[in-house]
């Protein structure tokens, strides 16, 4: 029996489509010929996670995601299939992970630990793990976010700066500049001037270090002269100081009282100074003695006193 041309074309349409579909499928990780059990999954947010991601258990794939789609109440319901040798016991929870660096997520099932078996088509309890990446920027975002500020600082000071640094404000800092340069010559000058006069500083301290030894040899010499300073203070705190200052009072009022008697004319030599006539006989007398001392004075050796 011969087929027609046309049959011909058309089983092969047909079995194109069917190669074309399953091989989609299979691309999906899907597989139109699999008898695995079927979960859904709701989350909030499903960000990294493609069809056909992996479901693993203890790192082991179990099954991969068949299907995403987005619920308005429940945010996004994600089907998977799980392996039918698999056992899921309710409870179990599936956790979205991170699963490299570089990689997309997948989902981690935590098995329960009930005894009863979660049915095929039931809703897992759900949860979400931040992966490195997640890590990562939430350490991040703050950062740049100081950094936002910092930036914004560093521009405020460099418009500070740029006013500073006007014409006027620039000859000022030049001026500073130098007066720092030559206070830097003046110390360079002054510690050169220093190394000369190491030998000289080392001759003083050579003689202050002989002085201490000296001092230190001559000690109890030094404590003997204290000592004996200590007993001259003792003895003049000790000496009748104000008996002596009350004989010296008592002489001198006996000088002021004979000055006064002298002054007031009063006994032979009061008279002596305070009376003329007694002053003019007195010198007419030595006038006299002077001029005929042999009225006065009359001495022979040989032959018969003179008489006037």
């Amino acid at each position: 029996m011969s087929i027609s041309k046309e049959v011909r074309i058309g089983l092969l349409a047909t079995i194109s489509l069917v190669i074309f579909f399953s091989g989609f499928y299979f691309l999906k990780g899907a597989d139109l010929l699999s008898k695995d059990k079927i979960y859904y999954c709701n989350y909030a947010n499903v960000d990294g996670l493609l069809n056909s991601a992996t479901v693993e258990i203890r790192g082991l794939v179990v099954g991969h995601v068949l299907s995403m789609e987005l619920e308005e109440e429940r945010g996004v319901k994600v089907t998977i299939a799980v392996r039918k040798d698999v056992v899921i016991p309710q409870g179990t929870v599936a956790t979205i992970v991170s699963a490299g660096l570089l990689d997309g997520k997948n989902i981690r099932l935590d098995l329960g630990k009930s005894s009863s078996v979660a049915e095929p088509k039931t809703t897992l309890l759900t949860g979400e793990e931040p992966g490195v990446m997640d890590n990562i920027t939430k350490e991040i975002t703050p950062l740049v976010a100081s950094l936002r500020k910092t930036v914004a600082s560093l521009d405020t000071v460099i418009a500070g700066v740029n006013v500073l640094l006007g014409e006027d404000n620039r000859n000022g800092i030049k001026g500073t500049i130098a007066s720092v340069n030559k206070t830097a010559d003046n110390l360079a000058k002054m510690t050169a001037t220093l190394s000369n006069e190491t030998e000289n500083v080392k001759g003083i301290l050579r003689n202050a270090n002989s002085f201490s030894a000296n001092l230190a040899k001559n000690n109890d010499t030094l404590t003997r002269i204290m000592n004996n300073f200590s007993n001259v203070s003792n003895q003049m705190a000790n000496a009748p100081l104000q008996k002596t200052i009350t004989q010296f009072e008592h002489v001198t009022n006996e000088l002021n009282g004979i000055t006064t008697k002298i002054n007031n004319g009063d006994g032979s030599m009061g008279q002596l100074i305070n009376n003329k006539d007694l002053y003019t006989n007195m010198t007419n007398l030595l006038g006299d003695l002077k001029a005929h001392p042999s009225r006065y004075i009359n001495v022979t050796i040989f032959g018969k006193k003179k008489k006037d």
